[in-house]
């Protein structure tokens, strides 16, 4: 390692309060000495990663509170330093550390409400892809319908809760009070980008999030009839799956082959 790189250790070690001796590389000046001058820089970087947090999870703030929301903070920084140039995915383990670390992890809902906004983010930053429209889709002959593969668009995320996490979401973003975190039954989510760049999320049921799954997989149309038949009647399969693709085309879910 180059003289200059292990200055450069020695001062992200300084920033990431780890046992370094950078401070000998530093030199007083006026009113200032090495350590106050140190202090400084060390203080302006907790500050950006702090706002980093609170961009991210904006709605998780406000559900903590200051104290505890400047608790997470610290004990994030020291659990996950950022070790990424981009800032984007510095938040990413904040979910896991919620759901591990002490007071948060009392509390499921913490965890739920940084990964819900994690998805958002992450279907917001997903890459371009052209939607599969009717027309085209029009043109698969029947013949090759059991092993057509319908490929999602890449913003979309699935996921499931088993607590108030996304309603606590829509509630504190509306400035309202959030419901209680327990919910009687598990929650299904969707959240994706829409062609004109909207990230939307809704709740759909079991059997639609399953077949998204599937089709995740790379599942077959062939698999996904296969797994409507204990609940549904064999002659009515294939006509309420066409249903479904039907409304994920108009919600521009599916990609073009």
């Amino acid at each position: 390692m180059t003289d200059l790189a292990k200055i450069q250790q020695q001062f992200m070690h300084l920033l990431q309060n780890k046992p370094n001796d950078f401070i000998s590389h530093v030199a007083d000046q006026g009113q200032l000495n090495a350590h106050d001058r140190l202090s400084i820089y060390r203080s302006a970087y907790k500050i950006r990663l702090t706002q980093v947090i609170e961009q991210d999870h904006e709605q998780l703030g406000k559900y903590l509170g200051d104290d505890l929301f400047d608790e997470m903070v610290t004990g994030y920084l020291r659990s996950y330093p950022s070790v990424n140039n981009s800032l984007r995915e510095f938040s990413a383990n904040l979910p896991i550390f919620l759901s591990e670390t002490l007071p948060f992890k009392q509390h499921e809902i913490l965890a739920d409400i940084a990964k819900f906004e994690r998805l958002l983010l992450m279907a917001f930053d997903a890459k371009d892809d052209i939607t599969l429209t009717t027309e085209e889709l029009e043109h698969v002959k029947d013949t090759d319908w059991p092993s057509l593969v319908l490929n999602l668009h890449g913003s979309i995320q699935l996921v499931k809760f088993n607590t108030s996490a996304v309603e606590s979401f829509q509630a504190l973003k509306n400035d309202s009070t959030p419901p209680i975190p327990r919910v009687d039954k598990t929650r299904h989510w969707i959240i994706w980008r829409t062609p004109d760049r909207m990230t939307e999320y809704k709740a759909i049921e079991k059997e639609e999030f399953n077949l998204l799954n599937l089709m995740e997989e790379k599942q077959n149309f062939s698999v996904l009839c296969q797994s409507l038949i204990k609940k549904h009647n064999p002659e009515r399969i294939a006509s309420l799956l066409i249903n479904y693709i039907n409304t994920w085309l108009s919600q521009g879910l599916i990609i073009r082959f």
